[in-house]
């Protein structure tokens, strides 16, 4: 998510409001993708007790292209490592990286212009893990995807147009993926019916690799891109685990996706959940470790 409201940053009230919204819903923990002014790392201090807010606090993308509202343009060793340098002394969780551009509904491009060098790319991922920071990497097209994965990104946002040859690099290299199929749906709907129609179609591809994925073992998360353009908070969250449910995906994996590793999930620690949980868009969960509940064979 981001803390924007239709892509404008939250104001103090706003984080209220994306606070209450999130509340209703039973989140209780959020991702946040940031924007250029970083009202992630505000927000973390304000819900500080109520929601738990890991953010990037502002991304980085390559000067001139793609990425201005979300954070700062960078081009080069010294820009590179000065803003990394910033963003950790800042006390960002981890570094957001646009590599891409955003799926295009017109012309004859899959993607509109963005992203960095393989080599710039390259250098962010090794400034980050040399902070200490994992790279969440908004990439589109297949290409874009590749470089990121080789460049050594821990996950992949959005990853529209990816190959099935490159979800099983992914699934190699341990790189996680956020597919945000609703964000772009929920795009379409605003537009001219040509445009919706072939959008829909982008979307309909994209639900067959969040299968695909699955099925080569890509670590799923359930994304919902909220706060930008057309996607409110809390609810977008529900309508992307429809659409891993529409693709066949069980409740329990929708559940490993969405707030629970897998891995906690193998040392016996489980969510108990009410089972209407997609339907009633709220997630009233209890938490419990496995050293105390060996009878609980199931996180459902």
């Amino acid at each position: 998510m981001h803390f924007t409201v239709h892509g404008r940053p939250a104001s103090i009230p706003d984080i209220e409001t994306i606070k209450k919204a999130y509340l209703r819903h039973g989140v209780l923990e959020v991702r946040d993708m940031g924007n250029r002014f970083g009202a992630g790392l505000l927000a973390r201090k304000i819900l500080e007790g109520e929601i738990l807010v890991k953010s990037c606090g502002y991304a980085l993308y390559k000067k001139g292209t793609y990425g201005v509202f979300l954070g700062k343009g960078v081009e080069g060793p010294e820009d590179i490592g000065r803003e990394v340098e910033t963003l950790y002394r800042a006390g960002a969780d981890f570094i957001k990286v646009i590599n891409s551009g955003i799926v295009s509904a017109v012309g004859n491009r899959l993607v509109t212009d963005g992203g960095f060098t393989r080599e710039e790319l390259r250098m962010l991922c090794g400034e980050s893990r040399e902070a200490g920071l994992e790279v969440a990497c908004h990439a589109n097209s297949d290409s874009a995807i590749r470089d990121a994965v080789a460049a050594g990104a821990s996950s992949i946002e959005h990853g529209f147009f990816v190959s099935k040859e490159t979800l099983h690099m992914m699934a190699e290299a341990g790189v996680a993926w956020t597919p945000t199929a609703f964000a772009l749906l929920s795009v379409a709907a605003s537009l001219p019916h040509d445009q919706r129609r072939y959008l829909e179609g982008v979307v309909e591809a994209h639900l067959s690799s969040i299968h695909l994925a699955c099925g080569a073992g890509v670590k799923l998360r359930v994304g919902s891109d909220s706060g930008s353009k057309e996607v409110g908070h809390g609810g977008s969250f529900f309508e992307e685990m429809r659409l891993f449910r529409k693709v066949g995906l069980t409740d329990e994996q929708i559940l490993t996706a969405a707030c629970m590793d897998k891995d906690e999930i193998e040392k016996g620690n489980y969510l108990l959940v009410k089972k209407d949980f997609i339907e009633t868009g709220s997630i009233e969960a209890r938490y419990m470790r496995g050293e105390l509940q060996r009878d609980i064979n199931s996180p459902l």
